[in-house]
């Protein structure tokens, strides 16, 4: 019997929750019915391809946590040059895009709360990372909270002025001399932690994956807790298609962080690298439901429901991707599909 959508499980503007439930109904077809291969699904889109676009967005929300309107937020390098400053959404939203890898600072100042900053890498493995600030008021006895960050305050100076001609050279696509500066910081430091995450992913950048997996390893000993050299290894693992070692070293990392969306996101792609769409679609959605602004998500997660044969879900799924993504690296083929798909679908 061929299954049939329910009308109310097509929708147009995205809401995770409904996703949700999408997934879960995708789950019992699955299960029951033979799955076609479709001629639209022939391409598992990489999002972590040479040339992808990298962004950071976030949401600011007060004491009482409720979303904070017109809150200034400023993006600056790691050395402190100033990028770009916007104000909130209504929603306390805000979203930088189109940037280079790299280390970045955000900082937010609302009317008398206490101002908040936080450090962020930006790379091929964390592409598009989803902050939140939570503002303390001036006049509160509450200690403000925590910097979260990756700045070592142990660092030498020597090796912290290495490790920045590094991100310079990066941004200027000197990889060697990038690779140089960042062995020079860890010979002065060998626990320099960022130094060691930024050495990985040059070598994972330029398929070294044995150096990429010793930097990351290294991360990992100096930061047991810290869940990015962990998906950065998995990462690893997944591009040289070793599976079982890749769900091994994310499914560590939910252990530690059960939200962390870049973990589900490369545990979904794994799985559907390995055609089991049901395992992935579980995995795609957890990764819409902890941040429904990851673009690649949303593709992804069209290309399991047209591999299910859903169709007027898969729809909806790519048109969120490309109102994420307007110019992404994937935006010119995802259009092109809508097309074949609207052309597809009976009239609503």
């Amino acid at each position: 019997m061929l299954f049939i959508a329910p009308s109310r499980f097509v929708f147009r503007r995205f809401n995770p929750m409904r996703a949700l439930v999408i997934f879960r109904y995708l789950f019992l077809f699955v299960l029951s019915t033979f799955l076609p291969a479709s001629t639209l699904a022939q391409r598992d889109f990489d999002p972590l391809a040479p040339g992808s676009l990298y962004e950071v967005s976030g949401q600011v929300r007060s004491a009482d946590n409720k979303t904070v309107e017109n809150a200034m937020v400023k993006l600056e390098t790691h050395s402190g040059a100033l990028v770009d400053q916007i104000t909130t959404d209504s929603m306390g939203r805000f979203r930088f895009t189109r940037l280079r890898s790299g280390t970045y600072q955000l900082s937010v100042t609302a009317g008398h709360a206490v101002p908040q900053s936080q450090v962020v890498d930006i790379n091929r493995s964390n592409p598009r990372p989803h902050l939140l600030f939570q503002l303390v008021a001036e006049s509160s006895n509450l200690a403000p909270p925590t910097r979260v960050g990756v700045i070592d305050v142990r660092v030498p100076v020597e090796a912290k002025t290495a490790f920045e001609k590094g991100q310079a050279e990066v941004a200027d696509k000197k990889t060697d001399a990038a690779i140089a500066h960042f062995k020079k910081a860890i010979g002065i430091y060998p626990d320099y932690y960022d130094a060691h995450m930024s050495l990985g992913q040059l070598y994972m950048d330029n398929s070294q994956w044995d150096k990429a997996e010793a930097s990351f390893r290294q991360a990992m000993t100096i930061n047991p807790k810290a869940v990015r050299p962990m998906v950065s290894l998995g990462e690893v693992y997944r591009r040289e298609k070793k599976y079982e070692q890749s769900e091994k070293v994310l499914a560590d990392a939910l252990k530690i962080d059960n939200n962390s969306w870049e973990s589900n996101f490369t545990l979904g792609r794994i799985y559907w690298e390995r055609k089991d769409i049901v395992t992935a679609g579980k995995y795609v959605a957890r990764t819409i439901e902890l941040n429904p602004d990851v673009a690649e998500a949303h593709l992804l997660a069209g290309n399991i429901f047209v591999r299910a044969g859903l169709p007027a879900n898969a729809l909806v799924e790519y048109q969120e991707y490309l109102r994420l993504a307007p110019n992404g690296e994937f935006a010119p083929q995802t259009q092109s599909l809508v097309e074949k798909l609207k052309k597809s679908l009976p009239p609503n």
